[in-house]
């Protein structure tokens, strides 16, 4: 069958035309005109895509599907350059669809945005290379080498680097919070197109022809693979889909960020005394998959142990496979580089735990020493893997054999050969240890409080442990952590359930540190902390299953407060004062190296008091928090809990670093990777080494801030907008009697309960109302109705006080001035232009309650025009993103495409509402695709 023509149809026109960003109706951004890029590859990679999509299209479901999607896409042209009628009529034409066309477009324009996503990327690689190329000299921005450059410029001498990289540390969180939208089978063929794509940009005369062949196979697998998972999934699944990104990208970048950093210091930091600056493994990772235990109930203790193993097992078959190519390289004859002496240990050993390997090596290889040494090495991994005689019991044991290795080729002649393959696996070893990543555990504090409270009242220690005042609580904690004598008896049967699963949970933790796992644990995260009495039941309960020792003595665990309401991020500071003011307290921090970890949550704040003022409350805890640690001679890393979209502390993370206070940093965090997050920066291995080197080169840069001049001022203006804007959202989420309808009838959120994203619950317990949402519905609820709430509520009044009050020269000089700032503009922004009042008025009409529904409507739709309005204001130019071009130029190259999805979104949820009893299995699973399709059109879920 012939090609389909692409040239002609809407959808190709999208890439051809000139784009309107929505906004309609803004007196400040109507018709909002932006070209997509002018790079002709990034041109040639869309039409190749949008070509290949059609003919399978064409081929799998005829001519007519190619119809109605072309009509689709053209009346979503027509009405977003402000044609009512034309929305009409797309309306009528989603309304009279049947079932089975319906979801016929919703594949289509879904498997659309999927594959002009890999576009997109493939043009940021290119970007970045073609950067590098037309300027080497200059450092990229961004890059290791500016951030390091930037320090030795700024007066940072050789030993002030050699103290700041000592104490450096990016740890990056992995966790399984239910936004990827996209199966793995999904991500998995979309990583094989984006693999064609960049194989032609790299070679010098590619095989289109092959390309387009092999494009599409992979494209028509895609079409015929469903996107709607017919099991829910499991914590294990949710584990496996964290690990991938290791194997796949994650082994290479790493060592390639260590790699980069040693150049950068050498070209900045030259040797002068033969001795280079060491670089200790300041980047590593972590991860809550299979450890975060709050609200999901399938995180047992036994499946902790699961997941623990399943990262061991994937782990070491990396070292294994990696020991495995090293042996191959490491081939030097002894007879021609002479017998390296620093490798008796390790023959000696294994000779000696295996012979039968011994003997094949020495027929084998009987000159090669090194590559005997580093065969034994892998048998020992292997080993290792199965818990058997011989293996390794630590890390640190692989790398002392590693570096005895490293050392005798650099005293002999290999000196170039240790510097290569072998420097780029002990930094893996390094970096990931025997699983990829540290297991953090997290519960919340109810639970915690009510297991106490069980027990205290069977044993008769107190009657109403729960209905204690704090002072109270506080008092019987400290005395029953000091207390040698056990609390908990050895037999548990007698209490709850929950009771018995949040002491098992100890008593694994104990076992697994102890000897299955050394290590792999170091953190126990406590969710709404309110109060100190929240952390001492946390070490009350360390001490009674053995991870402590009486008076908080050899505590294991690093104990964390979550700091994540408004409420509670204000009362951080009393609360930690308190807890380090505790003898057994501070006894346990410094069993933990005297360093306390706080974590800050961004969701649950802004569903709380709103954008700005989450945004300040959060900056604010964190200066004040530190200064009290600092005061008491305590060190501290920050811990933070970033979402993917800005309602959750989302955005770019090398300005979120940037952007953090002065002081509270000093090159040490850690920060979540959720959701959609993970495929976005690491599915392809150039975007994952980007993202790494963003966030390491912003870490380090932090060892060097300093306050603003300025910055009491910044701050007594910061407090009056977060009050106002508290004030203005308050009024209309918390106060607003109807809200709470407003929110479930304009939104999909019981939709979106329903579709199989992860393991965990989208509420926490069975309540009604938004309180006890969790935040990523929350979140993702907005993002699809295209009114995206969480990302500006009552920003615009709160700038608009402002400017009127402080003047326009103010506001611009903060946001030239001062990282935090602009990080909250910029985001706002981004999240402002994802917005479309008129699609949003098709939801809303879902209501049929009229008075309340146009009551808060007006109100929204008011502040949303207000916030449009105050940034381009601020910002200075004609249309919201001025200042970001590409992001301009991807929204408008989308939203053609996505509105169809939108009106067919607004049909679905009207007759599954409509419909008797739950309505058809078909209808569900057309709602779920669309949910899958605008997530994937926006680029966002939660």
């Amino acid at each position: 069958m012939a090609a389909i023509a692409v040239r002609s149809s809407p959808l190709a026109r999208i890439m051809a035309k000139r784009l309107r960003l929505p906004l309609r109706g803004l007196p400040t951004c109507v018709h909002v005109t932006v070209a997509p890029s002018t790079d002709s590859a990034f041109e040639a990679d869309q039409a190749l895509l949008t070509g290949v999509l059609r003919e399978v299209i064409a081929l799998g479901e005829g001519q007519a599907a190619l119809a109605l999607l072309d009509e689709a896409v053209e009346l979503g042209q027509r009405a977003r350059r402000g044609s009512e009628a034309d929305a009409d009529a797309l309306a009528q034409l989603v309304a009279g669809l049947d079932l089975d066309r319906m979801e016929v477009l919703v594949r289509a324009l879904t498997r659309w945005f999927q594959l002009i996503n890999l576009a997109e990327d493939n043009e940021r690689v290119r970007r970045l290379r073609g950067r590098d190329a037309a300027d080497p000299q200059t450092p990229r921005s961004g890059s290791l080498r500016e951030a390091i450059g930037r320090l030795a410029s700024s007066g940072v001498t050789r030993a002030q680097l050699v103290r700041l990289l000592s104490q450096a540390e990016l740890r990056l969180v992995m966790t399984a919070h239910p936004t990827e939208a996209r199966r793995r089978t999904t991500i998995d063929k979309l990583a094989r197109v984006f693999a064609v794509l960049h194989e032609l940009d790299e070679r010098n005369a590619p095989d289109r022809e092959d390309a387009r062949r092999r494009l599409l196979a992979t494209v028509q697998e895609l079409w015929g693979s469903d996107d709607i998972r017919a099991a829910e999934l499991t914590v294990l699944d949710e584990v496996r889909g964290g690990l991938v990104h290791f194997a796949s990208t994650l082994a290479d970048a790493v060592p390639r960020i260590y790699r980069d950093l040693e150049r950068a210091i050498a070209e900045s930091y030259p040797d002068r005394d033969g001795e280079p600056v060491s670089i200790p493994p300041l980047l590593g990772f972590g991860s809550w998959i299979g450890g975060d235990r709050d609200g999901n109930p399938f995180v047992t203790p036994q499946m902790t142990l699961n997941a623990l193993e399943l990262m061991r097992e994937q782990c070491l078959r990396l070292l294994e496979s990696g020991l495995e190519q090293l042996a191959g390289r490491l081939s030097l004859s002894e007879r021609l580089t002479g017998r390296p002496t620093g490798l008796t240990p390790i023959l000696a050993r294994g000779e000696l735990a295996f012979p039968a390997l011994a003997a094949t090596l020495a027929g084998l290889n009987p000159e090669e020493p090194y590559r005997r040494a580093v065969t034994f090495m892998r048998e020992r991994v292997r080993a290792t893997q199965g818990r058997g005689s011989g293996g390794y019991e630590t890390p640190a044991e692989l790398l002392e054999d590693l570096q005895a290795v490293e050392r005798s080729l650099c005293d002999g002649s290999g000196a170039l050969t240790a510097n290569a393959e072998l420097g780029d696996f002990i930094r893996q070893v390094q970096v990931f240890g025997f699983h990829y990543a540290r297991l953090d555990i997290r519960e919340h504090a109810q639970i915690h409080r009510r297991t106490l409270h069980e027990i205290y009242g069977r044993l008769g220690v107190c009657d109403d442990y729960e209905g204690l005042s704090e002072d109270a609580r506080l008092e019987l904690l400290q005395r029953q952590i000091a207390d040698r004598r056990p609390l908990v008896p050895a037999d548990i049967e007698r209490f709850s359930p929950s009771t018995r699963e949040t002491i098992e949970t100890f008593r694994m933790l104990r076992e697994t540190l102890a000897e299955s796992n050394p290590g792999a644990i170091q953190t126990y995260i406590i969710s709404g902390t309110e109060g100190p009495a929240d952390v001492l039941e946390v070490l009350l309960l360390m001490k009674e299953c053995s991870l402590c020792a009486a008076g908080g003595e050899q505590a294991q665990l690093r104990i964390v407060p979550l700091l994540e309401a408004g409420a509670t991020l204000e009362a951080g500071p009393r609360t930690i004062a308190a807890l380090l003011d505790m003898p057994v307290y501070r006894e346990a921090l410094r069993s933990v190296g005297d360093e306390q970890e706080v974590m800050i949550g961004y969701s649950d704040s802004n569903k709380d008091i709103g954008y700005l003022a989450s945004g300040w409350a959060a900056y604010t805890a964190q200066v004040r928090i530190a200064e009290v640690l600092r005061q008491r001679g305590a060190g501290w890393l920050f811990f933070h809990g970033r979402g993917g979209a800005v309602g959750r502390g989302g955005g770019p993370t090398n300005r979120a670093i940037r952007a953090l206070p002065p002081g509270t940093v000093g090159a040490r965090l850690k920060m979540t990777e959720q959701g959609e997050v993970l495929t976005a920066k690491y599915a392809v291995a150039q975007i994952a080494h980007r993202e790494l080197e963003l966030a390491t080169s912003a870490t380090l840069a932090t060892g060097r801030a300093n306050p603003h001049s300025e910055s009491a001022r910044f701050d007594a203006l910061m407090d009056e907008m977060a009050a106002e804007s508290a004030a203005k959202y308050r009024s209309i989420v918390a106060e607003d009697p109807d809200f709470v309808r407003f929110f479930e009838a304009v939104t999909p959120v019981g939709e979106i309960s329903l579709l199989r994203l992860g393991s965990r619950p989208a509420k926490r317990s069975r309540a009604a109302g938004i309180d006890d949402l969790r935040a990523i519905p929350w979140v993702f609820s907005w993002t699809q109705s295209r009114i995206l709430l969480p990302g500006w509520l009552g920003l615009g009044t709160a700038l608009r006080g402002a400017r009127e009050r402080h003047g326009l020269e103010l506001l611009r000089q903060m946001r030239d001035e001062w990282p935090f700032f602009e990080s909250l503009l910029s985001n706002a922004e981004m999240g402002c232009a994802k917005a479309d009042l008129q699609i949003a008025r098709r939801y809303v009409a879902l209501w049929n309650d009229v008075e309340p529904r146009e009551r808060i409507w007006r109100a929204l739709e008011a502040e949303l025009e207000l916030t449009i309005a105050e940034l381009v204001t601020i910002g200075g130019g004609d249309r919201l993103l001025d200042a970001e071009p590409v992001l301009q130029a991807s929204i408008a190259r989308r939203n053609p495409a996505v509105d169809p999805l939108s009106f067919v979104q607004v049909e679905l949820t009207r007759r599954l509402r409509a419909a008797s009893e739950d309505g058809s299995e078909q209808l569900h699973r057309v709602s779920q695709l669309t949910i899958n399709g605008i997530a994937s059109g926006l680029r966002n879920t939660g």
